[in-house]
């Protein structure tokens, strides 16, 4: 098995049918057949199912779609990092970026730094802190965006801002004595929570003896402003993501509670020596 045989593949499995992914690939459709069915008899399985209307990829055809599409991944990273190596003028870099870092990434530096090396590509993946530390270990990314609280030893880290959560409270809600609030004053009111901070939240109301009913927990904190803007209920997220997606249904209340501030960071794996490209992106922070 071979990338040219992976790359043959690929384009049969999305295409859906060899004849167009003969076209796709600029080659005649019998050596494409004679390359699919080689990779076959070297793995011992069917990949695909053929017909007259077109192929279907069997158990082990996805199996294979979703690894060749990560080595062929992998190597077009290989292949740039080294090529770049040099002085880190081009190449792409991989950043996983969470929902909550809306307004940390792309910033002014990081505009500058793509207009003097126009070569350079960002290719973003988005997740949740974990995810991109799983991401991070398996060496799928170069650098990540994420958010405290987390554990995860073995990363090098540089912090770029830390916040107070805010309450994002529709009209119909807002009959807080202050503006600004305390964690107490969110027991009467339904609440919109982001699960990155669940266990945080819980853990508070817990030692407070608070019982706040959750009326809805989200993996996106942006959808969780959203559902505040319809009135579902008072959001709890991160600063900089009301302020950022809040609109006229809603006002944001600062919470005065300091276990309940979070800090963006950027994230890498410190057993490796960066390379110019990526150290000129943590510059770029």
């Amino acid at each position: 098995m071979n990338f040219r045989q992976l790359e043959y593949f690929l384009a049969v499995a999305n295409a859906g049918q060899i004849t167009a992914a003969a076209q796709q690939l600029h080659m005649a459709q019998p050596p494409l057949s004679y390359q699919l069915k080689q990779l076959e008899a070297e793995l011992g399985v069917t990949l695909l199912n053929r017909s007259a209307t077109g192929t279907t990829l069997t158990p082990a055809g996805q199996l294979l779609r979703d690894y060749a599409q990560q080595l062929l991944d992998l190597r077009e990273r290989a292949d740039s990092q080294v090529r770049s190596l040099g002085q880190g003028l081009a190449g792409v870099l991989s950043v996983g970026v969470i929902s909550s870092s809306i307004g940390a990434t792309p910033n002014a530096k990081l505009r500058t730094l793509t207009r003097h090396y126009p070569k350079v590509q960002i290719r973003l993946f988005e997740d949740n802190t974990y995810g991109l530390i799983d991401r991070l270990s398996k060496r799928l990314i170069d650098v990540a965006i994420v958010r405290t609280p987390f554990t995860a030893p073995g990363l090098a880290s540089k912090e770029l801002a830390t916040e107070s959560m805010v309450a994002v409270v529709p009209k119909k809600y807002d009959h807080f004595p202050a503006a600004t609030l305390k964690v107490e004053d969110l027991a009467s009111v339904p609440l919109i929570i982001y699960r990155r901070f669940e266990h945080l939240f819980q853990t508070t109301f817990a030692a407070k003896q608070m019982a706040p009913f959750i009326a809805c927990t989200c993996d996106d904190a942006r959808t969780a402003v959203q559902w505040a803007e319809s009135r579902m209920g008072v959001a709890v997220v991160p600063q900089s993501v009301a302020e950022q997606t809040s609109g006229a249904q809603t006002a944001v209340r600062l919470i005065r509670y300091q276990p309940w501030r979070t800090t963006l960071k950027l994230v890498w794996p410190e057993q490796i020596t960066p390379s110019p490209l990526l150290q000129r992106f943590i510059d770029s922070y």
